[in-house]
Formats: structure tokens, sequence, C-alpha cells
């Protein structure tokens, strides 16, 4: 399975407290999964484990609802189609934040 391109725009992780606030939205297993994140929420709704450059710092022990990889083994999606989805949803966010183009997902 190939790697993501994520663009390290840093928009997924400034709304994670949208995302937990929102958790009867998805389906069960991935309310499990949102009900166990492990880290804090600051007061603007970004993740406390994003650092200032739009890394995460706990990037190689991340929850597995932030592994973009596992998350698509763990519905059973197909690769290609699971990137799509996550890419249209990466780039809504990107859009919505007015950031650069330069970090839109290519597929």
């Amino acid at each position: 399975m190939s790697d993501f391109p994520c663009t390290q725009c840093g928009q997924c992780c400034k709304q994670i407290g949208a995302i937990l606030d929102n958790v009867s939205i998805y389906p069960t297993v991935i309310q499990d999964l949102i009900n166990r994140f492990p880290y804090e929420v600051n007061s603007d709704g970004s993740c406390s484990m994003l650092s200032e450059d739009n890394t995460c710092s706990v990037y190689q022990n991340r929850p597995i609802m932030c592994n973009i990889k596992l998350m698509g083994q763990l519905l059973r999606q197909p690769e290609q189609q699971w990137h799509q989805q996550q890419a249209d949803v990466c780039n809504q966010l990107i859009t919505d934040a007015g950031l650069s183009t330069d970090y839109l997902v290519k597929l």
C-alpha cells in the first residue's frame, strides 16, 4: 500500500475539536476510535500534538483515526478510492482555510 501524499497543511489537526464534538455523525467503528482519542484539544479546536510547523509531534505513534493508511485498512476500503476521498476532504479544508494552492493534495 502506498503512502498518502500529505502536504502538511495541518488543517485536519486544526479541526479535531469539531470531529470530537460531532462524533455521532460517524459510523460506530469510527465513533469508537474518536471516543478513544488520547490527546487534549486546544481552545481553538486544534490537537495539542500539532507542532508550530504543522507536523504531528507524535506522528510515529499517532492514533488510528489520524492514520489514513490504517483507517482505510480498518474500513476495508480500496486504496485508490480511499485516497481520493481523503484528498477531497483535505482539499476542501485547505480551500475553506484560504491556504495556498501549493497545499492541495494531488494524487
